[in-house]
């Protein structure tokens, strides 16, 4: 082989293989995507991403203030305590952009978009929120913001449309240290966490499943699922718009005298197997007490049970995924 030749089939190969990196390195975590109407810096890829379609958010809008007297008084300035449809992506920016390069290139995009900022902060001004998005984030994330706090930049905004705020949380790195096996993160590439909070009248996804189609489930299949059942983030308490849902079981139970169900709660993958199996067996047996108390059907006619996420009906790679998961199962005895 001449070295001419040589030397144009070692280009060849060195282009090939650069190609497959950088193809490699654009494509994105499955199941993840941008949030409508935000860009991402060009050439980065969604590693990790998360969300809950109700989730409570602590949305830091002040700088840090250390209490010296009683340290474990500090806290933020100013922070908005909010409850809504949390989206959370980490991505991935190529080599060369600095931290502060890839956060004007957002901050262009957000007050394009319509965004009002709410709280700005860069290095020192930044201080401890690397805690903040160091300790909370979507599986996997490991310790990827908690120790790169000197380039660090951040910004908080919200922007109102057709009755919903959604609220922003940016916060752009340039990886120092931090333990974060799944990511693999390269010292000094930057790394962005984008958190958003949509609050407000969202569109109502529940599906109302009358007495009658419950008859029907449970007649052709053995079982049906709930989706309209709503509990408060984390806990067993009922909320107010399951009212419907509920009033439709016990129509059902009024109507079959002598029908017998297992009332069984399911989780999607968010948190422990060991929490879910405990906070799907509590939601489950909310609902049996509230059809004991509210409507006088006999507890003998109803057995709670929870299987937290041992039964996922869709992958819990997605948001909509997660949101089939999380369920009430009604079943015969």
């Amino acid at each position: 082989m001449t070295s001419k030749l040589f030397s144009g089939v070692f280009a060849a190969i060195v282009l090939m293989v650069i190609s497959a990196t950088s193809s490699a390195h654009a494509a994105d975590k499955a199941g993840c995507k941008d949030f409508p109407g935000i860009k991402r810096f060009e050439g980065s890829s969604i590693i990790l991403c998360d969300g809950r379609n109700f989730a409570e958010y602590t949305l830091p809008t002040g700088k840090w203030v250390k209490n010296e007297d009683e340290p474990d008084k500090s806290d933020f300035a100013s922070k908005e305590a909010l409850e809504g449809r949390l989206t959370q992506n980490v991505y991935s920016v190529p080599a060369g952009p600095s931290s502060a390069e890839v956060f004007r290139n957002y901050m262009n995009d957000l007050q394009s978009a319509g965004y009002t900022v709410l709280f700005q902060a860069k290095q020192e001004e930044a201080y401890n929120l690397e805690s903040v998005f160091g300790e909370k984030g979507p599986n996997g994330q490991g310790q990827l913001f908690a120790y790169s706090p000197d380039e660090a930049r951040y910004v908080a905004a919200v922007k109102e449309e057709a009755g919903v705020k959604t609220y922003l949380a940016l916060y752009v790195i340039e990886y120092n240290d931090g333990y974060a096996p799944q990511v693999e993160p390269v010292k000094g590439q930057v790394y962005v966490r984008l958190d958003s909070l949509q609050v407000g009248q969202l569109k109502d996804q529940m599906v109302l499943v009358t007495a009658s189609e419950i008859n029907k489930g449970l007649d052709t299949s053995g079982k049906i699922n709930l989706y309209g059942i709503h509990f408060d983030f984390n806990k067993a308490t009922i909320k107010p718009e399951s009212r419907p849902s509920l009033d439709e079981i016990a129509k059902f139970l009024k109507e079959q005298p002598e029908q017998k169900l297992n009332v069984v709660g399911h989780t999607d993958n968010i948190g422990g197997a060991d929490f879910n199996l405990k906070l799907s067996d509590a939601r489950a047996t909310a609902v049996v007490d509230d059809l004991v108390k509210t409507y006088a059907i006999s507890s003998g006619r109803l057995k709670p049970s929870g299987h937290g996420l041992q039964e996922p009906v869709a992958p819990n790679d997605s948001e909509d995924g997660r949101a089939k998961n999380r369920r009430v199962e009604l079943t015969r005895q």
